[in-house]
């Protein structure tokens, strides 16, 4: 992939993260809206949208930034990513079917579940990343 299309897809998609946060903070406390859950949603996505797009645009005029980003357009690395987000996917997937079959048995609040269950998804993904690198 050319490294300005790279940067310009991803400047879009950091231009989303940032309009997400900034209407769920407009839902949450102008139209007060699950004012709790809209303000974790506009944590979340506003300073990383924010530090992203600024990151992203700052890499456009660099050129050791710029060649850090062909290395990561490239074929492999774009492969090795697409390989581990589907393995995480799939073992969240039925990490989760698991929970629902046994929710009789386990006695978790919701929220103790969802904390669990990114953990969980965040440590299989960076596990099978380091996989990934090492078999292709």
């Amino acid at each position: 992939m050319n490294a300005n299309k790279y940067i310009k897809r991803q400047a879009l998609i950091y231009s989303a993260m940032l309009l997400i946060g900034l209407v769920a903070l407009f839902v949450g406390y102008i139209l007060k809206f699950e004012t709790h859950a809209m303000s974790g949603v506009a944590i979340g996505c506003i300073p990383t949208g924010l530090a992203c797009l600024l990151i992203t645009l700052y890499a456009r005029n660099k050129p050791a930034m710029y060649r850090n980003i062909e290395s990561e357009a490239d074929e492999r690395s774009i492969f090795i990513r697409n390989k581990t987000g589907a393995t995480a996917f799939w073992l969240t997937f039925l990490y989760i079917g698991a929970l629902t079959i046994f929710s009789n048995i386990i006695t978790l609040s919701l929220n103790h579940v969802g904390t669990y269950t990114l953990i969980f998804m965040s440590v299989i993904y960076f596990f099978m990343f380091f996989i990934n690198i090492k078999k292709y």
